[in-house]
């Protein structure tokens, strides 16, 4: 059987609506409310893994979709926020179109494989753009995970 993104998506890691304005904005936004939520202790370091990751290369990746990405020793496996943005973020995206939504993944270096895994499943789900469409005009977060349940029992 292959691998299951809501295997790593818990209900407390979705975020409906994001204020930020920019990346930076954004994963220091995301990186609190994952913190607030008990699953991460240590915000500072989470936070600057994410941004050198980002100084490498924008994980932007067009469309509205940016999939920033690091590893944590306080994470035992895997951990995906998905993240809804409906004004848009300035991201560097190279398609130069702002970001709506922001799956956020943190991994333990153990499971490096786990994380390659949940990085090309995403890249599955992504490339519907109902998923897209459906995510941005949730109205809840339970619409949220109901359209993550559905889309992603389709790839």
């Amino acid at each position: 059987m292959s691998m299951r993104l809501k295997t790593y998506v818990r209900p407390e890691c979705f975020i409906h609506d994001l204020a930020a304005k920019t990346r930076e904005e954004a994963l220091r936004e995301i990186v609190r409310v994952v913190a607030d939520r008990g699953i991460i202790k240590d915000q500072a370091a989470v936070l600057e893994r994410l941004l050198e990751r980002e100084r490498i290369q924008s994980t932007a990746v067009g469309s509205g979709i940016a999939i920033p990405h690091c590893f944590t020793d306080e994470i035992a496996d895997l951990v995906i926020v998905i993240a809804r943005a409906p004004a848009g973020i300035a991201f560097d995206s190279f398609d130069g179109r702002p970001t709506h939504v922001v799956f956020l993944l943190m991994g333990n270096r153990q499971e490096h494989g786990l994380h390659l895994k949940a990085l090309a499943r995403i890249a599955r789900l992504i490339k519907s753009t109902s998923f897209i469409d459906r995510i941005v005009g949730a109205d809840s977060v339970d619409g949220m995970v109901r359209v993550f349940e559905e889309e992603e029992a389709k790839i």
